[in-house]
């Protein structure tokens, strides 16, 4: 909506000169009488195909009725490059920035950034002039321009909205989605945008203000769906639905028509979306997903790329392959190193305990050995594994050793511990423990 609302506001900016200055070259003898598809447009002007300045970064990506970049440079240079591009290809120049040719408008803005480079925005108005679009009877022009039309009249809103979208309807315009006071309409490629509000400096009169603008891809709109919006950089209708078959429906109907044809028989999760894929001839390609939930309804997207628009992506990643490919094995290369050093700081030592000749195992795990000995034979066992501790060069950090109980602790440089423990009551076989924490124990 952001880029809507900056279209309409450029437009009458542009195009807001001295009143009634339209220019009319629809008498031409190449002009076209009837509003232009994207194919009628593309032969006049191809924007996707219009000279750059040297050095330009594409801020999106160029399409049939918009170009918008970034280029080094000043305001005055930037703007005579474009001029003498267009110039160049037959257009002629008009006040406020706008050329035109075959019907056609075109307007130019180039805007400074303040770091010594400039935005630059080339947007085909298309070929309707807003000033003959149908208006209700009794609605006099307040301004009529080659991008905006403004009239008055005594009749309410209500009353205004109906008779505007019903003289739409009757010369073929189809209803495009709505936006607060604005309606919008399309026939072919192009997008009339009708905004009737109430002005109360005006003595409460009610205003009418149409304006045109070229689109880059005729995408139809499916019957009784909600939210429908449209934009063209990149080209994409939005709008949600309760009905997900009945979609799939209307477009593999609707596009056959036009030469389009899926290349599948179903919606397919593609990242976790329900995806519908459809090419024509010319090898364009229409995405149709289903992309979320909006007001508890299903939110759906048809997104138009031209064959060159894909060409050139697909040209840009077999490009990007090799360094993507070496950047990929680099960072495997790195984790595994990574994973090995990790594994080498996390692995523990294995400690080999020497048990007495009479011991008899109870439990063995890898951290624990359980075992017993005869009566009174504790201490002694406790002082050999003490003395095998010592000998492999471990620290004892406690030791309490008694007749009937005690407890050693050890540890070793790097965190390696192991705690022995006993009881000897002296008239039942002894229980001893060995336990290990970050060390591994093997009983010889």
């Amino acid at each position: 909506m952001k880029k809507v609302f900056v279209v309409c506001a450029l437009g009458c900016l542009f195009g807001c000169g001295s009143k009634n200055q339209a220019a009319d070259d629809t008498t031409s003898a190449d002009a076209i009488k009837a509003p232009a598809t994207v194919e009628q447009a593309a032969r006049v002007l191809d924007l996707s195909k219009f000279p750059l300045m040297d050095g330009a970064k594409p801020l999106e990506s160029p399409q049939v009725a918009n170009l918008f970049y970034l280029a080094t440079g000043d305001v005055k240079t930037a703007f005579e490059f474009n001029r003498k591009a267009l110039i160049a290809q037959g257009w002629k120049e008009l006040p406020n920035s706008m050329f035109s040719r075959s019907g056609f408008v075109v307007f130019v803005s180039v805007t400074p950034n303040g770091d010594g480079n400039v935005q630059v925005r080339l947007l085909n108005q298309g070929n309707v002039k807003p000033g003959k679009l149908p208006v209700p009877p009794n609605a006099k022009p307040v301004y009529v321009g080659d991008s905006t039309a403004m009239y008055e009249t005594e009749a309410a809103v209500p009353a205004t909205v109906d008779a505007c979208r019903n003289l739409f309807v009757a010369q073929g315009w189809v209803p495009y989605g709505d936006a607060g006071d604005s309606a919008v309409f399309k026939q072919n490629a192009n997008l009339v945008t009708a905004t009737v509000s109430s002005a109360p400096a005006k003595g409460g009169k009610t205003t009418i203000q149409y304006s045109n603008q070229l689109i880059s891809a005729d995408i139809p709109a499916p019957p009784n769906v909600e939210e429908l919006r449209y934009v063209d950089e990149p080209p994409e209708l939005t709008f949600t639905t309760t009905n997900q078959d009945a979609i799939v429906d209307f477009y593999r109907k609707t596009l056959a028509t036009a030469g389009w044809k899926s290349t599948m028989d179903h919606m397919v999760d593609v990242d976790e979306k329900p995806t519908m894929i459809f090419r024509n001839p010319a090898k364009d390609m229409l995405t149709l997903a289903a992309t979320g939930v909006l007001s508890g309804k299903l939110l759906f997207s048809v997104r138009f790329q031209s064959a060159a628009e894909i060409a050139e992506r697909d040209r840009k990643r077999k490009e990007a392959a090799p360094k993507l490919r070496a950047a990929a094995e680099a960072k495997a290369a790195q984790e595994a190193k990574e994973a090995a050093e990790l594994a080498e700081r996390n692995k523990v030592p294995k400690v080999a305990v020497t048990l007495p000749a009479d011991a008899k195992v109870v439990k063995q795990t890898k951290d624990s050995i359980k075992f017993t000995v005869g009566k009174g034979k504790a201490k002694a066992a406790v002082e050999s594994l003490r003395k095998q501790f010592r000998e492999a060069g471990w620290k004892e950090d406690v030791a309490s050793v008694t007749g009937m109980s005690g407890v050693v602790s050890v540890s070793k440089e790097g965190g390696p511990s192991a705690t022995i423990t006993y009881t000897d009551t002296g008239f039942m076989p002894t229980e001893l423990s060995v336990s290990a924490f970050r060390a591994e124990l093997e009983r010889r």
